[in-house]
């Protein structure tokens, strides 16, 4: 501003003012200095702005953090609810932006009572320039939102259009690592289920970690995954899968105790989401919290330099899970425990 103030021959309070598009600077004053600060490449730093706007209406405490937006697109609030890895994903952002001064405004951009443009409304009014995209429900891949005047950064990988940055678990690692596990434990007949709209979600990253990890073993050994559609045609195909290729170990996607207990006893169970390091479950416990916490990380930083928009070459940032060992897998030769109850044996 001293630049421009320098240039065009007007005080540094008067380019602030006129930037602002304050009616106390006379129309011809404010066209030279916009003028001259457009030569000049002047760009706004938003949250520059946003202190100095709490500066000057005199409102601002030492307390005062900048907003940031954590946008849902789910369809009530109390089915995200039920998802432990959403809530550690924005426990996780809401920690770090306050580590860093600033705080999450929670928005559902798919709330009924939200009008189209109503959202992009709400964050000019709370001056919000950055936003945290949550995961997308069901098998979404696209975001119904103009992310346009916004640092944009999705958690997970679900968002694939509009092309923005995105911080996600390393699914292809997970996948290859559970599978080297299987492998350590005494598993050789090692099989995959993912329902296909899953994987489309994440881009074929646990498929292609599970095909890669084959080639450590002979053709013999290299077993088709188990992906119909959807995730509630996999119980009636289950049985006849695991029958027709004799296996002995099956990496599931899923995390759900009841539908990985269809399969027999004998057979090893791994999931590539485990829940907690309790033991019941082996596979890969995913870093939910460190996903969450990168993603601010980028925003802010994204912020800093004031990236906004979709991006011409977007950013994916993986975060690694680590093997959990569990009761559903203790080795080849070995009965696992029922998941469920007895009658799952």
């Amino acid at each position: 501003m001293r630049e421009v103030a320098a240039r065009v021959g007007v005080s540094t309070s008067a380019v602030s003012l006129a930037l602002r598009g304050h009616p106390s600077i006379p129309a011809a004053t404010r066209a030279r200095i916009l003028a001259v600060s457009a030569q000049l490449g002047y760009r706004k730093n938003p949250l520059v702005a946003a202190l100095m706007s709490v500066r000057r209406t005199g409102t601002g405490k030492s307390t005062e953090k900048a907003p940031l937006a954590f946008l849902t697109s789910h369809v009530s609030p109390e089915k995200r609810a039920r998802s432990a890895t959403h809530r550690r994903f924005q426990a996780a952002a809401h920690a770090r932006a306050a580590e860093l001064d600033f705080h999450l405004d929670e928005i559902s951009i798919t709330d009924p009572a939200m009008r189209p443009g109503r959202v992009r409304e709400l964050l000019k009014a709370r001056g919000i320039h950055g936003i945290l995209i949550a995961p997308l429900p069901g098998d979404q891949t696209r975001l119904n939102f103009d992310v346009g005047d916004f640092a944009a950064v999705g958690i997970g990988s679900s968002v694939q259009a509009p092309p923005i940055d995105r911080v996600s678990d390393d699914h292809f690692y997970g996948s290859r690592l559970a599978f080297e596990q299987c492998l350590s434990l005494g598993y050789r007949r090692i099989g995959l289920v993912v329902a296909a709209n899953i994987s489309r979600r994440l881009e074929h990253r646990w498929w292609s970690g599970y095909l890669v990890a084959q080639q450590a073993l002979a053709r013999a050994f290299r077993f088709p995954a188990l992906m119909p559609e959807t995730g509630d045609a996999i119980a009636p195909l289950l049985p006849g899968w695991i029958a027709r290729h004799r296996l002995d170990a099956v990496i599931y996607s899923i995390r759900d105790d009841e539908a990985m207990s269809g399969a027999p006893v004998r057979i090893g169970l791994v999931s590539l989401s485990v829940h907690d390091g309790s033991g019941r479950i082996a596979g890969i416990r995913q870093n939910d919290h460190r996903v969450g916490e990168d993603a601010v990380d980028l925003l802010v930083e994204k912020l800093h330099r004031w990236e906004t928009g979709c991006s011409a070459a977007p950013r994916l940032h993986l975060v690694r899970g680590v093997w959990s060992p569990g009761d559903s897998a203790p080795g080849l030769g070995r009965d696992r425990s029922a998941l469920v109850s007895p009658d799952s044996r």
